[in-house]
């Protein structure tokens, strides 16, 4: 169990990354300096390079918390013993949830030409670590003839494609509840390959 000071590290760095992340969503990535993020958040810059050893690590850092949190979660549902079609449904809802929750964030992860060589690699990674996953269920679903694809890649490209925008046109003001919004989009997109 995380003592209070480490929960307490762990949400300041979350508000670190998560207004970063509207800054660089409003102002543009090369615009937003570490002094604006300080004063947004009423922080000393020293504060913030406790967290954060520079601009770049800080996308980076949007980057590895989406693409950290979407793995395990998504692991925990293949590894699950249930049937295929509840097991993508499950991993849709759960995209789609964590996109609308953390949108700030998701918005800006799509900049990894602003990412060094090395760093833009480790980001690319993560994202084949997540695709991967995510594909293993729809070709579980192909091997047990619950799923119909004869393009089991193009079936996770449209599924993940679908989501992934969702930061685009995504706003709090919307008038359904994000339940709402995930159960739309987790049936009506395990429809492209249900048989």
């Amino acid at each position: 169990m995380a003592s209070f000071r480490e929960e307490r590290a762990t949400q300041k760095k979350l508000d670190i990354l998560r207004t970063a992340a509207n800054l660089f969503n409003k102002k543009g990535y090369h615009e937003t300096t570490i002094e604006d993020i300080s004063n947004e958040l009423r922080m000393t810059k020293g504060a913030i390079y406790y967290y954060v050893s520079s601009k770049e690590d800080l996308l980076f850092q949007c980057h590895d918390l989406v693409a950290s949190e979407c793995i395990e979660e998504l692991q925990v549902i293949v590894e699950s013993n249930d049937h295929p079609s509840k097991k993508l449904k499950n991993a849709i809802k759960s995209l789609v949830l964590f996109i609308i929750e953390e949108n700030a964030v998701f918005s800006v992860i799509n900049r990894t030409n602003m990412l060094s060589p090395d760093t833009r690699k480790a980001v690319l990674e993560q994202r084949d670590k997540y695709e991967k996953l995510f594909q293993s269920i729809i070709e579980e679903g192909v091997q047990k003839g619950v799923f119909e694809t004869n393009n089991v890649k193009l079936a996770r490209l449209l599924i993940l494609g679908a989501v992934n925008y969702m930061p685009y046109w995504i706003k709090p003001r919307d008038n359904q509840s994000n339940d709402e919004i995930a159960d739309f989009f987790s049936c009506s997109l395990l429809k492209s390959v249900i048989k």
